[in-house]
Order: structure tokens, then sequence, then C-alpha cells
């Protein structure tokens, strides 16, 4: 009987603190965020703004001078984006390009979220129990200077389920 007890008591002692050590583990905090979000904000902001109007006026120049390689050209590459963006927009296409023009804002917003990791939440097919997510659409969004209608698009945006990304058309006039 003695036995037993010292052999309890010993496991207690050897398994307990363990268990208790890593009950007490900080988990690991990541960021999230809706890629759709960011496309949304990047394609409502001023810098988008800027580069359709600058593609617009070379695309009219272009026609203006009667040089059809770079109206073809310029064409294709406005039909392009459009269909990049509905496949971030509405789907969960990625956005590395977009965030690369806030990279340097990237770090901060993750300070403030407390997080050591930023991923899309579509890029995360599973996740240990030890993982704590954080939404951060929203402060990555506000890099891109969202209007107010763009703040509420992205409130609706929560609510509604992605396109499955193989049914999002191709054909930018869909």
């Amino acid at each position: 009987m003695m036995g037993l007890g010292l052999v309890a008591a010993t496991l207690a002692v050897c398994v307990g603190p363990a268990t208790a050590e890593k009950a007490a583990k900080p988990r690991m905090k990541i960021g999230v965020y809706d890629s759709r979000g960011v496309a949304v904000a990047y394609a409502r902001s001023a810098e988008f703004g800027e580069n359709i109007a600058r593609l617009r006026a070379d695309y009219e120049q272009a026609k203006a001078k009667g040089d059809s390689a770079q109206v073809k050209k310029l064409g294709q590459e406005g039909l392009w984006m459009q269909v990049r963006l509905h496949q971030r927009g509405f789907s969960t296409a990625g956005v590395g390009d977009l965030l690369a023009k806030v990279a340097g804002a990237l770090p901060g917003v993750a300070r403030e979220a407390g997080v050591v990791l930023l991923v899309s939440k579509w890029e995360m097919p599973y996740q240990d129990a030890s993982v704590e997510v954080v939404d951060v659409t929203l402060p990555i969004a506000r890099l891109f200077k969202p209007d107010e209608q763009t703040l509420q698009i992205l409130g609706e945006l929560k609510d509604q389920k992605p396109v499955p990304f193989d049914e999002v058309p191709l054909d930018a006039n869909d």
C-alpha cells in the first residue's frame, strides 16, 4: 500500500507542474484579415482612383494618337484589373500586392493588435487550440483611408460568405 502512495505522490510531482505550466503557457496571437475587406478598401481609395484615372487618360491619349496596339494593351489591362478586383472583393483571392502598398504600416498594425503574424483568414485551413486569432481587417483597411461608406460596406461584409473562387467569372463584362 505504501508503495502505491509513493508512486502516486511521485506522479503528482512529475506531472502536476508540467500540466500547470502547459495550461499557463501564453497563447500565440495571430492577426487575420478578410482579404475582401482589404480589396474593397483599396478599390475605393484615392490611390486606386488616381491609378484608374491615369489608365483612362493613357488609354484616351493612345486612342487620340491612333496607337491601336497601346489602346488594346491598356484596354486589356483595365479589364484584367476589374477581374482581379472581383476575385478579391467577392471571393478569396490574395491581396499581397495591395498589402505591399502599405507594408511599412503593417508592423504597427500587428503591434497594436498584439499579434506576431498577419495572414488572410481564408489561408488558415487549420489552427491549433494554442493559437488566438485577432481580426485585423479594419485596422488594415484603415491604412487605405476609407470613407464612411467604405467602412459601412466593410461592416456588412462580415455577414456575407465569399463567392467560391472557381465561380467568379473571368469575363470582366459578367
